[in-house]
């Protein structure tokens, strides 16, 4: 079965070459032996036959393997030349096929489990971006210590299954870290939760979904992080009404962000591109939050009461800087 995953890598960095999920059936051979021999990237099932001619192909820089057996996954010991490598739907018991690929730049893991040890990854020199999606036995990544080249990095449980971290200390083992997208995972239980990102002089953006750490774990990222792309964030986004652009002559076109958040009925959306809405419903920042809903005068209430909480929060931060 083709399975076509949706594409959650962010490539406005420049720093992912690997192909899109999308794309990916089509450098798929189901008999190997007809791949060109120049080919240079390359799609590999368990199914696939005469796939050992993968060893043989001297041009090839990228590979998916997609529900491979073991003797495939095996063999990525013997193909030192890849520098962009996908694996989906596998079951490998370790990761130790991967230690001598030091030219590999761009590793994506999606849906890999039965190992939980990540240091061969931590051990490979070139690595400058990591997507990493449901791996069912990985609590602890402190094993990506070590992966001093390493830029991008994306940490993704799934919409019904939190990724469980024991501790997000081993960020500040990253210092090259310029991007870090973390979304459906189980924090622990400690504060500040990410810390570690005061360790990353070159941390430029970050993501994470609204209800992804308390209100006040937010308010920490704001306060301490204030130069980084998506540390500063609404309190509360609109989801329902009328949305308008807001044009070039509003004062809210060209405020900072921390004031222009203090606004209930606005938000930033594709390409940085700044709305208010008339809606009727809004998100409230922070997990265990609730959606604010009602009569526009109640939804306004409550949103007031939650951005004026949030303000407090991270202003006390500040001062306890």
């Amino acid at each position: 079965m083709k399975h076509h995953f949706a594409d959650l890598i962010d490539r406005a960095s420049g720093v992912w070459t690997i192909t899109p999920n999308a794309q990916r059936w089509a450098c798929h051979y189901e008999d190997v032996a007809d791949a060109p021999d120049d080919a240079t990237r390359l799609t590999l099932t368990r199914h696939d036959r005469n796939w050992v001619r993968v060893l043989q192909l001297e041009g090839l820089r990228e590979l998916t393997l997609h529900e491979p057996d073991q003797a495939q996954l095996a063999a990525l010991a013997q193909l030192p030349q890849l520098t962009a490598l996908r694996i989906s739907h596998a079951r490998p018991k370790t990761l130790a096929m991967l230690e001598g690929m030091h030219g590999l730049r761009e590793l994506v893991l999606e849906y890999v489990s039965a190992f939980s040890d990540l240091s061969p990854v931590g051990r490979l020199p070139a690595l400058q971006a990591l997507h990493m999606e449901n791996l069912r036995r990985v609590h602890d990544f402190s094993g990506l210590v070590g992966a001093t080249a390493l830029r991008d990095l994306t940490l993704l449980g799934t919409l019904d299954w939190n990724q469980p971290v024991d501790d997000f200390a081993f960020l500040a083992g990253l210092p090259a870290l310029e991007r870090l997208n973390v979304s459906w995972f189980r924090a622990p239980k400690v504060s500040p939760v990410m810390g570690a990102l005061l360790a990353l002089p070159r941390l430029a953006k970050l993501e994470m979904g609204m209800a992804s750490l308390p209100l006040e774990e937010f308010a920490w990222i704001e306060a301490n992080l204030p130069h980084v792309e998506g540390a500063v964030r609404p309190a509360t986004v609109p989801t329902d009404g009328q949305d308008h652009e807001i044009g070039a002559r509003d004062p809210r076109a060209s405020m900072p962000l921390a004031e222009f958040y203090q606004h209930i009925d606005v938000y930033v959306g594709h390409q940085g591109k700044r709305f208010r809405s008339s809606g009727f419903d809004a998100m409230l920042l922070g997990k265990g939050e609730r959606y604010a809903t009602g009569t526009p005068e109640a939804v306004l209430a409550k949103c007031t009461q939650h951005r004026q909480r949030y303000r407090a929060l991270v202003e006390a931060h500040r001062a306890a800087r």
